[in-house]
C-alpha cells in the first residue's frame, strides 16, 4: 500500500495544506467576478492568485521567480516546502517527479517557444531540485491530478522509485478562460454545485504536492493516509459530454472498491463542477452504485475548478476533514437540482471512519476514482500486481510518418506526404467515419494508427471489432501534445478585433482527446491516459505497467508526437499479456 509521507498546497486561499483547510472550514472562497481582465469580452468569476504573495513565498524558499515561469514558480514551491522537514532528498536516484496538468504554461505570451511545453515545464520543475530522473507528466483533462497518484503508485509498486513527488498545477490565462466561455460552461456568478439553481463553473489556480513512499517502509503506518486504490476508465460516449448512465464513472468506482472492507467509508468527495451535466453524472453514478445515501462534498465553491491541481488539491483537503472527523459543506448548495439520491448539504457535519472515496471526470470521457484510507485500515490486494511469468506479447505494431506507413513490417501503399498522406490513408482504409474530417492533427494521427492496428488484429486473430470490453487500456506518450490544436485555437482568440474562441478547436487542445476518440469508436471503456516525456525510450515499459493493473490485460498505445501538421511521428503497439489472445 502506497503511504502519504508529506504534503503541501498553494492556493489563492491561503499557503500550506492545513491553512487551506482552516479556510475552507472557516467557509472563506476567493472567487471574484473579474470584468475586463486579460481584454476578455466577457466577465468571469474565478479564483486567481496574489502574484505579491506568491513572489514573496518563492523568494523565501530560494526560488529565482525571474528565471522561472509564474507557474513553474507555483509548482516549485509547493514541492519545496512538502519536503521540508522530510529526510527525502529531492537529488537522489530514488525520487521520481510525477507533474500532473491540464495546459501548463500555455499562458505564456510567446507560448510557442520550447519553454511552453510541459516536457520543458517539467523538467524544469525537476531541475530546481537537481533530481537526475526524466519526470513524468500526466496530462489527462481534469482528471490529471489523479491520474498522475496512479501513475505514482505504479512506479512505487513496481520497485521503479522510492519517493514519488506528485505535484498538480494549473493557472489560469486567456487561453483557458475563453476556451471553457467559449463552451458556454462557466458561470457569472459564484458556482453552486448539485444545487437546482446551479450555471456552471468558476475556475481557480493552485498547485498541490503529495509526496508518497511504500506504506511497507514507515515506522508507524497507523498515523499515515494510504491509497488503498484507484482506478481510470472511459466513457466511450463523446469527448465533451459525460455518459448520461454514467458508465465510466461507476466502472471506475466499482474498480477500487472490488473486495475492500467499506466499513470505514466515511464520505465521498464528488469532482462537482456545478455545470449540468457533470453533476447529474456524477449522482446517477453514485446512485448506481447503491451509495446515494454516503455523504457527500464538493470544493469547487472554495477554489473554483483548479483543473490538473484539483485531484490532488482536494484529496489533500479531504483528508484533512476526516482527521478532523468533518464532512465540510458544499459551498454554494441549497437545494438538489439532480435526478438522483445524493445526500450533500451546504453546511459542514461530523463524520465517523477511516476512509473516503474521490471522484474526477473529464473531457475526453476520462473518469478516475480513488480510495484513501488511513493506517492501512481497508485491507486490499495491491492495485499493482507483479508480472504473470514476466513476460508480455507484442501482437501487433504499426509505424506511421509523413511519408509512409508500415503495419507489422510491411509497408502500405501510400499516396501524398503529411495531411495529404492520412487523407488518403483515411480514404482507403478506414472511410466510414465522417467525424474524422473534424479532429486535429494529433487526433487524425492516432486514429489513423489505431485503425490500422485493429484491422490488422481481427484479420491476424479472427477477433470482432467493436465490440465494448473495459480489458484494453488506451495510452499515448508523446512530446509537443496538442501543440498543432493549441497553435489552431490561438488563432480564433488573437486580438478583440478578431475575437471569436472555437469550442470545437479549445476541445482539441487538450491532448487526451485523442485516446477519447479511440475509445469511443471502438467502444473501449478500459483506462485512458495521455503521458508525456521527452523522448520514447521507456514508451513500451510504460504500456506494459499498464498491464499490471487488474482487469487490464491488452494495451494500445505508443509514441506519438506531431509539432507541425505535415510533420509526425506515431508509432503504436498492441500489448497483450503473455498468456491472452
Amino acid at each position: 500500500m502506497i503511504a502519504k509521507l508529506a504534503d503541501y498546497i498553494v492556493s489563492p486561499l491561503a499557503l500550506g495544506t492545513r491553512a487551506n483547510y482552516e479556510a475552507v472550514k472557516a467557509g472563506r472562497t476567493r472567487l471574484h467576478r473579474y470584468e475586463g481582465l486579460w481584454g476578455l469580452p466577457e466577465p468571469f468569476v474565478a479564483s486567481l492568485m496574489d502574484d505579491g504573495q506568491l513572489v514573496s513565498a518563492c523568494q523565501a524558499t530560494g526560488i529565482h521567480t525571474t528565471l522561472h515561469t509564474r507557474f513553474e514558480q507555483m509548482a516549485i514551491l509547493a514541492a519545496a516546502r512538502a519536503l521540508q522537514g522530510t529526510d527525502i532528498r529531492p537529488e537522489s536516484g530514488e525520487v521520481t517527479f510525477f507533474l500532473g496538468t491540464t495546459k501548463g504554461n500555455v499562458g505564456l505570451p510567446h507560448w510557442e517557444t520550447g519553454q511552453a511545453l510541459l516536457t520543458e515545464a517539467a523538467r524544469r520543475i525537476a531541475g530546481w531540485f537537481r533530481n537526475p530522473n526524466e519526470p513524468l507528466v500526466v496530462c489527462n483533462a481534469c482528471i490529471s491530478g489523479m491520474d498522475a497518484q496512479l501513475e505514482a503508485m505504479r512506479a512505487l509498486e513496481s520497485g521503479r522509485c522510492r519517493y514519488a513527488v506528485v505535484i498538480g498545477a494549473d493557472v489560469l490565462s486567456p487561453f483557458i478562460v475563453s476556451g471553457f466561455q467559449s463552451l458556454k460552461a462557466m458561470s457569472a456568478e459564484p458556482c453552486r454545485p448539485f444545487d437546482e439553481d446551479r450555471m456552471g463553473l468558476n475556475l481557480g489556480e493552485a498547485a498541490a504536492c503529495v509526496v508518497y513512499g511504500r506504506a511497507e517502509e514507515a515506522a508507524d503506518i497507523s498515523r499515515l493516509w494510504c491509497v488503498a486504490d484507484a482506478a481510470v476508465r472511459n466513457d466511450a460516449y463523446h469527448v465533451s459530454s459525460p455518459s448520461k448512465t454514467a458508465e465510466g464513472a461507476c466502472r471506475a468506482l466499482r474498480a477500487v472498491l472490488a473486495g475492500k472492507d467499506l466499513s470505514g467509508l466515511a464520505f465521498v468527495n464528488v469532482h462537482g463542477t456545478a455545470t449540468l451535466f457533470n453533476d447529474e453524472m456524477e449522482a446517477v453514478a453514485l446512485d448506481r452504485m447503491g451509495l446515494g445515501d454516503l455523504p457527500a462534498n464538493g470544493l469547487k465553491g472554495y477554489f473554483g475548478h483548479t483543473l490538473g491541481a484539483a485531484g490532488v488539491l482536494e484529496t489533500l483537503i479531504s483528508m484533512e476533514a476526516l482527521d478532523d472527523g468533518i464532512v465540510l459543506g458544499t459551498k454554494g448548495f441549497e437545494q438538489p437540482g439532480v435526478s438522483r439520491r445524493i445526500n450533500i448539504s451546504a453546511g459542514h457535519r461530523p463524520a465517523t471512519g477511516t476512509a473516503f472515496l474521490k471522484m474526477m471526470a473529464g473531457f475526453g470521457g476520462c473518469n478516475a476514482a480513488m480510495l484513501c484510507c488511513k493506517g492501512g485500515t481497508v485491507q486490499a490486494e495491491p492495485s499493482v500486481r507483479q508480472p504473470e511469468t514476466g513476460q508480455v506479447l507484442v501482437a501487433h505494431t504499426v509505424h506511421l510518418t509523413e511519408r509512409e506507413a508500415v503495419v507489422d513490417g510491411q509497408p502500405l501503399h501510400t499516396e501524398g506526404q503529411g495531411m495529404a498522406l492520412l487523407k488518403s490513408l483515411y480514404r482507403t482504409y478506414v472511410g466510414d467515419y465522417p467525424k474524422f474530417h473534424k479532429m486535429d492533427p494529433l487526433c487524425k494521427l492516432g486514429f489513423l494508427a489505431s485503425e490500422l492496428l485493429l484491422q490488422a488484429e481481427a484479420k491476424a486473430e479472427g477477433v470482432e471489432r467493436f465490440v465494448p470490453r473495459e480489458d484494453r487500456a488506451v495510452v499515448m506518450v508523446g512530446r509537443t501534445a496538442s501543440l498543432c490544436a493549441d497553435r489552431a485555437y490561438q488563432q480564433t482568440i488573437q486580438s478583440p478585433d478578431d475575437f471569436y474562441p472555437s469550442p470545437s478547436a479549445f476541445i482539441y487542445t487538450l491532448p487526451n482527446i485523442v485516446t477519447g476518440e479511440i475509445a469511443i469508436r471502438n467502444h473501449y471503456h478500459g483506462e485512458t491516459t495521455c503521458l508525456l516525456q521527452e523522448t520514447p525510450a521507456n514508451v513500451r515499459q510504460l504500456l506494459a505497467q499498464t498491464l499490471r493493473t487488474p482487469g487490464t490485460r491488452s494495451v494500445l498505445g505508443g509514441w506519438m508526437d506531431i509539432a507541425r501538421p505535415d510533420t509526425f511521428e506515431a508509432t503504436l503497439y498492441i500489448i497483450n499479456q503473455a498468456n491472452y489472445i
